[in-house]
């Protein structure tokens, strides 16, 4: 069947496809009535499941009042949703930038970093993804910035974590491009699709060391991680980093209205006080967008959140134990309720069509499979959607 639109990150003949009705919970319902349990929450946008009233009930609100605000409008929900984020970033004031989107967020946080240092260079490890805008593909390591001319002469690449936990080979190549012409070095506190990378305390550490001394910024990515994936609202604060600017998008809003946001330090922010500040969208924090961002922030704020999310997680980690077990299991990794199984052979994508069809859908990718549920599973539900992972993997070569 030819389809009016594209279809996404695919060559258009034969390309998958999922036929979607409905969704509730954590489940979602197919045009035949089958349900698939959502081991992805989409994208990993949708944090918190489908239907969540927490979160449609202020959007309803909010469409049948404020529907739409210019850019540089004044209103309660703009200014009270500012400084509930601003209190779960937990770094001091600071000032939030308003996006549609997690590369635009990447963007414009580049943008403001290129701006304030003018220096052009940036930081970025080969193993990332940043978004598909041209700006955030440049700093975006993996396959997605092949196919395009991006604006490489600006990125500089540094090594993985592991291969350089004490930043000894990333100060040499800081030597070497000479640190006055790095504005900042971009990173995923926890890295995402492309394997689950925990990195260890002491590259953040070093990292956060050689930014103070170099006056490079620091920009931590939390599209993907931010809003509770981790354990922590945001995963940068495990590590008890100080970044200077944070993207957020994804769950900011649990998938439910296209929006995103920078974070500024309070210092980076000073600095536009009397400076013309040469970003903005038409959609700059609309109102239904921050009424989806203020149902996410009711959620994580309430303790009742937490406690489920912890029987959800120890249910979650349960399934990732057993699949790490397996004779056809290399290693399985992850942080809270993110998790990736590497195996000892590839293919994997081809093959999850077939725990599709046994009602679970997972994001797979060459040897590993990166599981990311609904933060509020119920745990029943949890260990049974995993327990036919199990079985699906207990049947790899």
């Amino acid at each position: 069947m030819s389809l009016p639109f594209f279809v996404t990150w695919t060559a258009q003949r034969n390309a998958t496809t999922l036929p979607l009705k409905d969704a509730e919970g954590s489940w979602l319902v197919l045009e035949d009535g089958s349900r698939i349990y959502d081991l992805a929450s989409t994208s990993f946008q949708a944090s918190f499941g489908y239907r969540e009233r927490r979160i449609t009930e202020p959007m309803t609100r909010s469409l049948e009042g404020l529907s739409i605000a210019a850019p540089k409008a004044v209103f309660p929900p703009k200014v009270q949703g500012s400084e509930r984020l601003l209190r779960q970033v937990g770094l001091g004031k600071g000032r939030i930038f308003y996006t549609t989107s997690g590369a635009e967020s990447v963007e414009n946080a580049l943008k403001i970093a290129r701006q304030l240092t003018q220096r052009k260079i940036v930081l970025a490890r080969k193993n990332s993804y940043h978004g598909a805008s041209l700006g955030a593909l440049s700093v975006t390591g993996d396959w997605r910035n092949e196919a395009h001319f991006t604006v490489s002469d600006w990125t500089v690449r540094i090594p993985e974590p592991g291969d350089d936990p004490d930043l000894s080979r990333t100060r040499e190549i800081v030597r070497l491009t000479g640190r006055e012409k790095i504005a900042a070095v971009i990173v995923e506190p926890v890295s995402g699709t492309n394997g689950v990378e925990v990195p260890p305390q002491s590259w953040w550490d070093a990292l956060q060391k050689m930014c103070h001394e170099s006056g490079i910024l620091l920009i931590c990515d939390e599209v993907l991680c931010g809003f509770g994936r981790t354990g922590k609202p945001f995963a940068f604060q495990h590590f008890g980093a100080e970044p200077d600017l944070v993207c957020m998008a994804k769950a900011i809003s649990g998938g439910y209205f296209p929006f995103g946001a920078v974070w500024t330090s309070e210092a980076i922010a000073r600095q536009y006080d009397d400076r013309v500040l040469a970003c903005g969208l038409t959609s700059y924090a609309h109102p239904v967008g921050l009424a989806a961002m203020s149902g996410v922030l009711d959620i994580v704020e309430d303790p009742a959140f937490w406690k489920q999310y912890q029987a959800a997680e120890k249910a979650f980690w349960e399934g990732i134990h057993w699949l790490g077990a397996l004779p056809q299991a290399r290693f399985a990794r992850g942080k809270g309720m993110l998790a990736a199984v590497y195996f000892k052979n590839g293919g994997l994508h081809s093959r999850s069509g077939e725990l599709l069809k046994d009602g679970v859908q997972i994001f797979a990718k060459d040897d590993r499979i990166v599981l990311g549920p609904p933060l509020t599973s119920e745990p029943d539900e949890l260990r049974a959607a995993m327990a036919k992972v199990h079985v699906w993997a207990g049947r790899l070569p």
